[in-house]
């Protein structure tokens, strides 16, 4: 009957797994809802104007590193569960608070539940994972959520353009009420789990002492993750906020190739990730993901690369190598995707798996925010091939980071993760 109950319960976490990446999905959705319209509306509206958008994206991104730091230092130590519930939640009120502001203090208000809920729930969602699976399972399992979360990113891009094309720009506002609804059925799905396996992960009790032990537990968490959280800002600086920033900007400005470019660079991607997931994370899984994150690194500098000859040519020349160069970016987010959070959860204990999640996402968010500013200052120079090298050669720095030792960390210095069948029900 024991044995009977143990295969009930791991066939309950692979369910609440693939829940878990479904609403994941069904949450980018509503991203990808107001993706290419945020700056746009709040541009737009009367009382807010252009200096809104800074305002937005400024007090979003403050709000995101202090949920970080509070979480990284130990200062809250939250049930992983209940801080993606609160994550979710505060997404919720502050896309809802968005659509109806209607001056920049209320904007800012909002954009702080935002910013604060997105470090919530980027933090929680990595360890809730993480809990329900075995090591083995872990890079198939973050390859399926990041293909769910292009797909779902892709179809609310492309619902948005439908609803303001066909429809009118009234309707931007309610794209932040749905996307605001969008984050509930992944806060009702973490609330049932809580329910079903209330011991999922949890960061330990903090000592006595809190700011002396929250610092030293900073410090273990950092000698473990040092480097894995150093290549996440390097990822973003110049890989993830590049693509989504720099390319179009480069493509329609100094490419000549027109503003049509843009949406076949996105498209071309976001085709590759959804189709080639599933095949490079099975040609990576018989090797460590150090070689994975390697690979990733050695793509986009070849895209990179790509892109920069084929900048010296005619507009279709121009054109082919855009598409070239998002093929080859898309395959290196591929391997990223079923690489990155394997060797985070490595590098570190299991208990702190939480806080090493912050500071990566926190990195993340930094990276995010001043990656573009490196992209406009490169623009500057006024060629395309200058920016593309640039950004080629840091990729290859990049490379430095990605050491096998600290993959290997948690078997001199670190208890194993258990395997989901040796968890007490």
């Amino acid at each position: 009957m024991r044995n009977d109950r143990r295969v009930v319960s791991r066939r309950s976490r692979f369910r609440s797994v693939d829940a878990l990446i479904a609403m994941n999905g069904v949450s980018t959705f509503g991203s990808g809802l107001i993706y290419p319209y945020t700056a746009v509306y709040l541009a737009g509206h009367a009382q807010i104007e252009i200096s809104g958008v800074g305002t937005f994206y400024g007090v979003s991104a403050g709000a995101n590193l202090a949920a970080t730091a509070v979480l990284a230092l130990g200062w809250l130590r939250p049930p992983t569960l209940l801080l993606g519930i609160v994550g979710t939640a505060s997404l919720t009120t502050g896309y809802l608070g968005v659509s109806i502001a209607g001056s920049l203090p209320t904007l800012a208000l909002a954009a702080t539940f935002v910013g604060g809920g997105q470090g919530c729930l980027l933090a929680a969602m990595v360890p809730v994972l993480n809990s329900l699976i075995s090591v083995s399972d872990r890079r198939d399992v973050f390859a399926r959520r990041y293909r769910a979360m292009n797909i779902g990113l892709g179809l609310g891009a492309v619902v948005a353009g439908l609803a303001a094309g066909l429809l009118s720009r009234e309707v931007i506002p309610w794209l932040f009420v749905f996307n605001a609804v969008s984050y509930i059925p992944l806060a009702v799905l973490f609330a049932v789990i809580h329910q079903r396996a209330p011991v999922v992960a949890q960061l330990p009790p903090r000592s006595s002492g809190s700011t002396a032990g929250a610092a030293g537990g900073l410090s273990t968490v950092w000698s473990g993750a040092a480097l894995v959280v150093v290549f996440q800002l390097g990822a973003y600086l110049f890989g993830h906020s590049q693509f989504e920033a720099t390319a179009p900007l480069v493509a329609s400005n100094l490419m000549s190739t027109g503003l049509a470019s843009v949406s076949v660079l996105l498209l071309a991607n976001t085709a590759v990730v959804v189709l080639g997931q599933k095949w490079i994370t099975r040609w990576l899984a018989p090797r460590s993901e150090v070689f994975g994150l390697r690979v990733t690194m050695l793509l986009w500098t070849a895209g990179y690369l790509v892109v920069a000859l084929a900048s010296l040519g005619s507009a279709s020349v121009c054109l082919a190598g855009l598409v070239v160069f998002a093929v080859i970016f898309a395959l290196g987010e591929c391997a990223y995707s079923c690489s990155y959070h394997p060797w985070l959860i490595a590098s570190v204990a299991e208990h702190d798996v939480t806080r090493a999640s912050a500071l990566s996402s926190g990195m993340m968010g930094v990276g995010t925010a001043a990656g573009p500013s490196i992209g406009v200052a490169l623009i500057l120079t006024g060629s395309a091939v200058v920016v593309w090298l640039v950004l080629a050669a840091c990729c290859a720095l990049m490379l430095v980071t990605v050491v096998e030792r600290s993959s290997t960390r948690r078997s001199a210095n670190q208890p194993a993760v258990m395997k989901s069948g040796e968890r007490s029900d």
